[in-house]
């Protein structure tokens, strides 16, 4: 039997990285998560966690040369701020792709450059990243072919300045990445429900309740957590993982908050930092 596709979660909360006593189980990090097929590693957004994944692949023995694909979501601080600390795009030894969107008349190394610029940052980015880095512009709804028999499909969010959601076909496994996104209250996204369906994994934003997105949180991009268990039924996923945890969420609201996700969807996870999930690539979707 082939090597299952792994997931990794090495950042789960939005807005700002909250370490400390009440987060230290699920993790204070923000949004990073890794796809590994074998030996081909896909890295989804740039967040504090990044560098956890840096150092991990740093002290493998496997990996003389590392290489991967790395696939913004947007460029909001939490999407991209773990990127000047990802050691890995330090030696010039190393190989990497980054996706993104070009915006307001800049494009995708423009607007990373700027978050490296002074006065915001010490050294810049030209200065830094040594490694073999290519930027590659995406568009809605246009596959991205990375080697073998890996497509990525990026697709339109809700959420302020624009954001991307990915689906990942890696040969018979379907993964969908779906954060930042902000469902109308009672009524979900057509959209995302036509790109998730039948996914083998979805990882979804579910940053705050039903309540908080009709009321105080309305139009700040972010979905309820029971909208997303909605959409894992509609759309019959195989697995689905709550991801993009508010800063203020405690460890116990989110067990408990796992605990009533699976009363309505049993195959829900609340994501942690550390979480690594193995998918069969023999698992079909029904």
């Amino acid at each position: 039997m082939a090597a299952p596709v792994v997931i990794t979660f090495w950042g789960v909360r939005g807005s700002i990285a909250s370490p400390g006593v009440h987060t230290a189980v699920f993790g204070g990090n923000t949004s990073c998560v890794s796809i590994e097929d074998q030996d081909r590693l896909l890295i989804f957004d740039g967040g504090t966690g990044i560098r956890k994944l840096g150092q991990h692949l740093e002290q493998r023995d496997d990996l003389h040369t590392i290489k991967g694909h790395i696939f913004l979501s947007h460029m909001h601080w939490d999407h991209i701020q773990g990127l000047p600390f990802f050691s890995p795009a330090f030696d010039e030894d190393n190989r990497f792709t980054v996706y993104g969107e070009g915006k307001y008349k800049m494009t995708l190394p423009q607007i990373l450059k700027r978050q490296m610029q002074r006065p915001y940052f010490p050294v810049e980015m030209e200065t830094t990243f040594q490694a073999d880095i290519h930027f590659q512009e995406v568009e809605v709804k246009q596959e991205v072919a990375v080697p073998a028999d890996i497509t990525v499909t990026p697709f339109r969010l809700t959420h302020p300045n624009g954001a991307l959601g990915y689906v990942v076909q890696l040969g018979d496994v379907r993964i969908a990445y779906v954060t930042d996104h902000e469902h109308k209250a009672g009524q979900l996204s057509p959209n995302v429900v036509e790109m998730t369906a039948q996914v083998d994994a979805l990882i979804h934003d579910a940053q705050y309740s039903r309540e908080q997105v009709a009321t105080t949180k309305k139009g700040w991009g972010h979905s309820g957590w029971e909208d997303v268990l909605e959409l894992a039924v509609q759309s019959k996923v195989k697995r689905l993982f709550l991801f993009h945890h508010d800063p203020d969420t405690t460890d116990a609201e989110l067990n408990e908050r796992q605990f009533i996700a699976q009363q309505t969807f049993p195959n829900t996870t609340v994501a942690r930092e550390g979480l690594k999930v193995p998918l069969d690539r023999h698992l079909k979707s029904e």
